[in-house]
Formats: C-alpha cells, structure tokens, sequence
C-alpha cells in the first residue's frame, strides 16, 4: 500500500481543468492573498510572481506562426477536449452516478478522476478512447451520452495529436494540456501550499484560505475525488 499520491502536486491537473484565464485567475488570486501580509511570505511572494507574470506573457504570445503555433493549437485541442468530458461529468456520468464508490464511476475513472488530467501526449489518446468507451458504450444506458458527439471530440483530439512528436512530452510533465510556463507557476503554487501548510501546520485550514479552489463537481463531499491510494489506469 502506498500514500505517494499525498505527495503529487496537485496544481497540475487543476491547471489542466481549467481554462487559461482561470488558471490565470487563481494563481493571481493566491499571489494577492501572499500579498496581504507581504513580509511574511516574501520568499514565495518573489518566487511565484515572476512565473505568474511569464505565463501572462506567453498567453499574449500564443498563435504565432511555426513551432509555437504548433503546441499552441495541439495544447488547444487537448484542453477543450478536457473541457467538454468536465461538462460530460458533470450533466451525464455524475448523476447517473453520484457515488464514488460505485462500480461503474470506478471502472468510468480508473485512476481517480484525475488520471485523465494527467495523461501525457503518449496516453492521452489511449485514456479518452478507454473513457468514452465506458460513458458512451459500456454504460450508454444510464449516462446518455450522445455517442456522435462524443466521436467527434474525439476525432478533434487525434487529428490534432496525429504525427505528433513526443520526445519533449514525459511524464514528468505531467499532463498534455499544461505547457511550460504554465507547468512553472505550479511549482510556484505548490511551494507556497507547502510553506502554509508548514506556516500553519496547527490549523492547516487557514493555510486553505490561500487558495480559491473552484467548486468541485459530483458528489458532495469532494465526492470527485479519487480514493487514496489510486489504482493504476488500464490505459497508461
């Protein structure tokens, strides 16, 4: 039994869950709460907003011609194929299945619910044909999920990953849908998560307070949370 997932930086597939200017949001949302007691939490404060102010810059800077257009559009189609498997969730698989611990939400997210988040360029394909296969096939009944609807997301992923090269895409990156800079301003996130947790460590819900997690959808109860330990996905 292991607990290494306690120690992933879950700011990744947030990121990937959100769109640009979401992201963007939070991240100058929790560098303004730093702010309010500035001398404190200098060090992070230093560390964080540069990188924040990079991603800011580099989402001005996308859709230029040659290879940055290339990754712009490839990351495009991977973060609105995200996009419409978080509505799928949220209008069709979770109330056909508000229980985590249902069989069919596990055998849906194997993994948890981040695993599709965090596949890379070498799985993602292999993980959303493995989800839609579940919500559109296996259990088509309950969630009624438009089948063509989702064939034609799917197509608009591949297409876009087709003669992809993925040398630069590892896991270490942890998710096609994060870029660089976006990927850099995680770190800068979960450094200052960390220094509040160690901050506050006595009363870890103020540490919270930092940081404007968007509403979780599913069941109540961070219900769309992925069980700890969370089972390899049959599609990595």
């Amino acid at each position: 039994m292991t607990h290494k997932t306690y120690f992933h930086n879950f700011f990744i597939p947030l990121c990937a869950a959100l769109s640009d200017d979401e992201f963007l949001a939070f991240a100058d949302t929790v560098l303004a709460n730093l702010n309010r007691d500035a001398a404190a939490h200098a060090d992070d404060i230093a560390y964080l907003a540069p990188l924040v102010e990079g991603l800011r810059t580099a989402h001005g800077q996308r859709g230029e011609q040659g290879k940055s257009a290339t990754a712009a559009t490839l990351r495009t189609a991977v973060k609105n194929f995200l996009a419409w498997a978080k509505l799928t969730n949220t209008t069709k698989v979770f109330p056909a299945f508000p229980d985590r611990n249902q069989a069919e939400r596990i055998d849906i997210f194997p993994g948890g619910m981040d695993a599709l988040y965090q596949a890379d360029y070498t799985n993602i394909l292999k993980r959303a044909r493995y989800y839609l296969d579940r919500i559109g096939t296996t259990y088509s009944n309950q969630t009624k999920v438009d089948t063509k609807e989702a064939e034609t997301q799917f197509k608009l992923l591949r297409d876009a990953l087709e003669g992809r090269v993925t040398d630069h895409a590892t896991r270490q990156e942890g998710s096609a849908a994060v870029d660089a800079e976006e990927l850099k301003v995680c770190l800068g996130l979960y450094r200052a998560y960390t220094g509040r947790l160690h901050e506050y460590f006595e009363n870890p819900e103020v540490a919270y307070s930092f940081f404007p997690f968007p509403n979780t959808v599913g069941a109540a109860a961070d219900g769309n949370l992925p069980a700890l330990p969370a089972p390899a996905h049959p599609a990595s």
